[in-house]
């Protein structure tokens, strides 16, 4: 919530977004006749303030759309979710296309009333985003000296225009001081609370999560390496900690991108554990065919196939495993499709960290092999599987509102689904075949960077996308 000082600092600048002048009106009723005077101000807004019974408030509000030769407002007073909270302009509600429900678009009736109206004016909020108007008609289209590569790339990803979001803007929020009221908001994802914050965020807690494991996964080896043996029942913790810090980072990173925040932390731990076990399950079950043409890593070409078939399989059982649980969310959003991706491959990494962290304790490299495989993690599964998330929803039908095979284009989905297969084939051949540590990690670096040129893209992809579903609905 907005300080006092914040809240009049706001209304002298007149720059001030309207989703602030929103929350003021509702958190300070002696500022609400600065808010109507406020260059900013929005008719549904104003008309909110008419409607308060406020007769001076009600003759300034008046006088301000007079001034802007517009008619006074005569409006009744808007039933609200919660005492003090302005409504946001939104179509009639309970009219087919009216606002989405949680998980899909458009629903019917699905929203349950006036409250959850979002900030004036749409998607996104101005000054949400570093590059302002850069959702649906904000930016030309690129020009035509764009290099067949970079086309390619865009048609993949389903790429429009310039970027909503570059590489370092993602993370603009991280260093940030935020309220606990901020952490709070993020926690209605999912729920019927929800629908009062329609607000856009950058990702910001993911950080935190970052050091609240790092913190734990430390604390453990310092117990480890005190106690040595008497600590033998701390291991399992260690390892578990140690695989889980960068994935579960990268998780957290996608779903605070996620603006739908129609996946609860419920649904987070439960295609987490879920989401893994299944892919994992898969690959064992498809291992057991393929392993049939597999002759080691002896040589070349036996090292080739090998990495292919891991490629391929380990590839295919966590799309399998994404597709069975994206199904549950409506709307085909492709942020979805990476978010969930990003969960089964976090768990998916995890479990496998921890099976190779396992056979590293006996070997007496536990905690060299837990950091190391957890810096190359970011450009692992947890970034391939949510890649293969996206092309889900990218090949769905246009006005497709849930996955489905049957609306699937097969012919959008496997060129990206390729994309995180040939990164995972090269990365397990450069395992089996380089023998140089420095050649090895220029490479695996190489390859986390071509994976995240992809991520990045798909991830405007998706915010151009629920901009322009709330255009629509606006």
């Amino acid at each position: 919530m907005i300080t006092r000082d914040g809240a009049i600092a706001a209304l002298n600048d007149p720059q001030a977004p309207p989703g602030v002048l929103a929350e003021i009106a509702g958190a300070y009723p002696d500022l609400r006749t600065g808010v109507a005077v406020h260059p900013h101000s929005y008719p549904e807004l104003l008309g909110w303030l008419a409607s308060q019974g406020d007769p001076a408030l009600t003759s300034t509000v008046q006088g301000v759309m007079v001034s802007r030769q517009a008619p006074p407002v005569s409006m009744p007073a808007p039933v609200m979710p919660a005492p003090g909270v302005p409504p946001m302009g939104m179509p009639p509600i309970g009219q087919p296309g009216a606002y989405p429900g949680p998980g899909g678009y458009p629903q019917p009736g699905a929203y349950p009333g006036p409250g959850g109206y979002p900030q004036p004016g749409g998607y996104p909020q101005p000054g949400a985003y570093p590059q302002p108007g850069g959702y649906p008609g904000g930016h030309p289209a690129f020009s035509d000296g764009i290099s067949g590569v970079q086309k390619a790339l865009d048609s993949l990803t389903g790429f429009e225009g310039k970027p909503i979001v570059r590489f370092r803007d993602l993370f603009s929020d991280t260093l940030k001081r935020h309220a606990r009221a901020d952490m709070d908001s993020l926690m209605y994802s999912g729920t019927e609370a929800m629908h009062n914050d329609r607000q856009w965020r950058l990702p910001w807690l993911y950080s935190r999560v970052f050091l609240v494991l790092l913190a734990s996964f430390i604390l453990l080896w310092i117990l480890v390496w005190i106690f040595g043996d008497q600590a033998a029942n701390a291991i399992p913790g260690f390892i578990f900690t140690g695989a889980l810090v960068m994935p579960a980072t990268v998780m957290f990173f996608f779903w605070e991108l996620n603006q739908a925040k129609n996946v609860s932390l419920f649904d987070v731990l439960r295609i987490f554990f879920f989401g893994a076990a299944m892919s994992l399950l898969l690959v064992f079950i498809v291992g057991s065919v393929t392993s049939l043409f597999e002759n080691g890593t002896d040589d070349i070409f036996s090292a080739a196939v090998v990495a292919v078939f891991t490629g391929i399989t380990e590839e295919f059982a966590k799309v399998a495993a994404v597709f069975i649980l994206v199904r549950k969310f409506q709307g085909c959003l492709i942020s979805n499709g990476l978010l969930i991706g990003a969960i089964v491959g976090t768990g998916f990494a995890v479990f496998e960290t921890m099976g190779y962290g396992t056979t590293a304790w006996q070997q007496g490299v536990l905690l060299n092999t837990l950091v190391y495989r957890g810096l190359l993690s970011v450009g692992g599964h947890v970034a391939w599987a949510p890649i293969a998330g996206a092309a889900i929803m990218l090949a769905q039908a246009p006005g497709s509102t849930k996955v489905s095979l049957k609306t699937m284009s097969w012919g959008k989905f496997l060129p990206l689904f390729c994309v995180p297969v040939v990164l995972h084939t090269l990365w397990d051949f450069t395992a089996f075949t380089v023998n140089s540590e420095v050649v090895g990690d220029l490479v695996f670096v190489t390859l986390i960077v071509v994976a995240w040129v992809f991520l990045v893209r798909l991830i405007n992809s998706g915010l151009r996308q629920y901009a322009g579903l709330m255009s629509q609905n606006s």
